[in-house]
């Protein structure tokens, strides 16, 4: 038997508080020590390859916890053998999880996305090696492929630079409205999704709402505001 942990957090619980069902529509229990608590259920054996709607009831304890408790959100599949080795966690990790909360207290998460965009000229012709009249271009030319595949990887810098200077503008429109963020750039070439992650306070949140929607970056199609979620995408970088 293990359980799925779904989050950390400082406790006691507020009373009468009915969390819902976890993943299977197993009861959800906590484990606490020394004023910090954990949330777990029982894991079905086998265990199963997670499908949507498993994520989805996960994701639905996390964000009960998140409406009610400053918590750290677990990803799924962090588990444990049992519920005393949930309390060891707890107990060997106190310093680490203090800290942490410490950090997310009163912050949720927000995120903007941007679909960039990869028409028009000056974006294809920066995916595109330049070829040079005064260099030859012979297929056994040494010096044709050398200075073709160095105009490729300036194209590349180039795309890169605009990506950043995009996510500094984005960051210094919001400026004043978040304490933290983090930036994905698009994980591969021909990617369009330009992800930024803001922490932010959750009496702030609907400020933050607005300076969003007067966003208009340049050098993109479509902009795509979601939250406030559980503050995910900051877990790893804090705990570090």
């Amino acid at each position: 038997m293990s359980y799925l942990l779904y989050c950390i957090f400082r406790g006691p619980l507020p009373p009468d508080l009915e969390i819902p069902a976890g993943v299977g529509g197993q009861r959800v229990i906590t484990a606490e020590d020394n004023g910090f608590g954990t949330a777990l259920s029982e894991l079905a054996q086998p265990d199963p390859p997670p499908d949507t709607s498993m994520l989805l009831m996960y994701e639905t304890v996390v964000e009960f916890f998140y409406r009610h408790l400053t918590m750290i959100p677990m990803r799924y599949g962090c588990r444990v053998e049992c519920a005393g080795e949930a309390v060891d966690l707890l107990r060997n990790n106190h310093e680490a999880y203090g800290g942490l909360l410490h950090e997310l207290e009163g912050l949720g998460e927000m995120g903007v996305h941007v679909l960039l965009d990869t028409s028009g000229d000056a974006t294809e012709s920066s995916k595109q090696p330049a070829r040079s009249s005064s260099l030859p271009l012979y297929g056994d030319s040494g010096a044709g492929y050398l200075a073709a595949k160095r105009q490729r990887y300036l194209g590349l810098d180039r795309e890169g630079l605009n990506q950043r200077e995009l996510a500094k503008e984005l960051c210094d429109s919001l400026y004043g409205c978040f304490v933290r963020h983090k930036v994905e750039f698009p994980s591969s070439r021909g990617s369009r999704l330009l992800s930024l992650y803001f922490l932010v306070p959750r009496d702030s949140v609907e400020c933050f709402r607005r300076a969003a929607r007067h966003l208009h970056p340049r050098g993109s199609t479509k902009l795509l505001l979601s939250g406030p979620w559980p503050p995910y995408n900051f877990v790893d970088s804090l705990l570090k």
